[in-house]
């Protein structure tokens, strides 16, 4: 008897776990979405792209943003082993973790440099100093918007 209930308990939390899992990849796969469309709707919005334009220059931009993504989270890994590295790791150790840690910062700046010359040949370098300037002004908008959002939130308690 205390087998089968402790089976029903187990199973039902299961079910339970796995359903908040799933609810919290897609809530974190709808909030991605969102930001994406309205980060696209920004930047269109700012560099006033020609249909040929828009044409070339997404599909590059797309591809440059999952790969400094890619890029940036291997980089937030290496920086979660750099301060949890312990003054127990031998010199050599320690030695290999910021090479590859420089070697992650190094990639992302040839990530930038790669795309900076694919966006000059697709558009005017006018328009390509507009997209780094939208860029910043969209990661402005949406700290502000997130601030706003999170004061809004502690009013309401």
């Amino acid at each position: 008897m205390i087998n089968k209930t402790l089976y029903i308990v187990s199973l039902t939390l299961l079910f339970f776990v796995q359903s908040v899992v799933v609810h919290a990849q897609h809530d974190k796969s709808d909030r991605w979405e969102k930001f994406r469309a309205e980060k696209v709707s920004f930047l269109t919005d700012k560099l006033d792209l020609t249909p040929e334009e828009a044409q070339s220059f997404w599909p590059v931009y797309n591809k440059m943003e999952k790969e400094r993504m890619d890029a940036q989270m291997a980089r937030r890994e290496l920086e979660k082993q750099v301060r949890d590295a312990g003054e127990t790791m031998s010199d050599k150790e320690i030695i290999k973790l910021t090479r590859e840690f420089a070697q992650k910062m190094d990639e992302e700046g040839t990530l930038a440099t790669k795309y900076n010359e694919q966006f000059l040949k697709i558009l005017p370098p006018q328009k390509v100093l507009k997209m780094y300037k939208a860029e910043g002004e969209f990661r402005m908008y949406m700290f502000r918007k997130y601030r706003d959002q999170r004061e809004g939130e502690t009013k309401k308690d």
